[in-house]
């Protein structure tokens, strides 16, 4: 079959191999992948600025239909349409693991960074890691299920939302498109905000229900302030991994808020304490997701509180992923999909 392999480390290093079919374990499916999503950490891997163990085939988010179970599996079966977590293997037996807190596991492996992933025909992977698309989300759309989770963990399960809270999403990018959605499902007032390049992405998340969106860079925050009392956001979102994103949330908000952190940075960077710590912010870091969170996450896609065909821009056969990352990078579209080649 045909992969994306990330084949020595370094920047780059990325070629479209012929590689053996996967064989499942006895508690693994072996999936065939209809539509794999692009991450901002596929780019990262190619620009070696993320831990990557070559060799190894690229990609962790996917839809596709189960084609071979292994004997142990039992809540599967041939022909199910199915998503999954980027956990490959976790330990079952640290502190974190034994709390629902997978993500944090000491030995944790995911598929497309520490082991074969999902740019490719085929993909196995472990039965608890795997669910069930709901009948009304097609493989486009259920293939970007897994930034949804990401979403739906910063939103119900990091952050403390009521109806009629006001949320900034501080960058609209896939994620932050997301995380408005899940606010917006809670009852939440919803001020999205994005920096300059961020025009259609501003537009597309007017149309997913944001209330107010602003350009950082030209646009004042007068109307969070009116509809605030002059006081800020409950709650801030960021989700723009920038420095200037952040420091945009800790002084849009009002004190006593929350502060969820969602984006990653990529590198050291500057951040207001004092400003933070005057305020009381609390601050919520928010990375992966539980198990149980997919639960929600299958459920908030079924009943459409949360959509993500809106958020793809292109297509692009696997043999053509160098022109789909450089598409990716220019920032003009939402999100974009590998499929499959024979």
């Amino acid at each position: 079959m045909k992969a994306l392999v990330k084949t020595a480390a370094g920047i780059g290093n990325l070629e479209v191999l012929d590689v053996p079919e996967p064989v499942p374990l006895p508690d693994q499916l072996k999936i065939e992948v209809k539509a794999g999503a692009i991450c901002g950490t596929d780019l990262h891997i190619h620009d070696d600025e993320y831990v990557n163990c070559p060799p190894m085939v690229l990609g962790h988010e996917m839809a596709g239909v189960v084609v071979e179970v292994g004997d142990a599996v039992t809540r599967f079966s041939v022909g199910d349409r199915v998503t999954s977590e980027t956990f490959k293997l976790t330990c079952g037996h640290c502190r974190f693991c034994q709390t629902g807190l997978i993500g944090l596991c000491v030995d944790r492996n995911s598929m497309g960074v520490h082991v074969d992933g999902a740019f490719a025909k085929y993909v196995c992977q472990r039965e608890e890691s795997l669910h069930k698309l709901p009948d009304n989300i097609d493989f486009e759309a259920g293939s970007m299920s897994e930034p949804s989770a990401v979403a739906v963990r910063a939103v119900y399960e990091r952050a403390n939302i009521s109806p009629g809270d006001v949320v900034l999403v501080s960058g609209p990018g896939p994620v932050g498109l997301l995380c408005l959605q899940a606010a917006k499902s809670i009852g939440a007032t919803v001020v999205l905000v994005g920096a300059a390049g961020d025009e259609n992405r501003l537009a597309l998340g007017k149309e997913l229900g944001a209330d107010v969106v602003l350009h950082a860079a030209t646009d004042s925050f007068d109307e969070l302030l009116d509809m605030t009392d002059g006081l800020g956001a409950d709650i801030a979102i960021e989700c723009g991994g920038s420095k200037a994103s952040l420091d945009q949330c800790i002084a849009q908000s009002r004190k006593g808020a929350q502060l969820v952190l969602v984006g990653l940075f990529g590198h050291e960077i500057e951040v207001n304490l004092d400003t933070t710590i005057i305020k009381e912010l609390t601050v919520l870091p928010s990375f992966t997701y539980r198990h149980r969170t997919w639960e929600r996450t299958m459920r908030l896609l079924g009943e459409g509180k949360i959509k993500t065909s809106p958020l793809v821009s292109g297509r692009f056969p696997l043999t053509e992923w160098a022109k789909a990352f450089e598409t990716v990078r220019g920032r003009q579209g939402h999100k974009y999909l590998l499929l499959p080649v024979d």
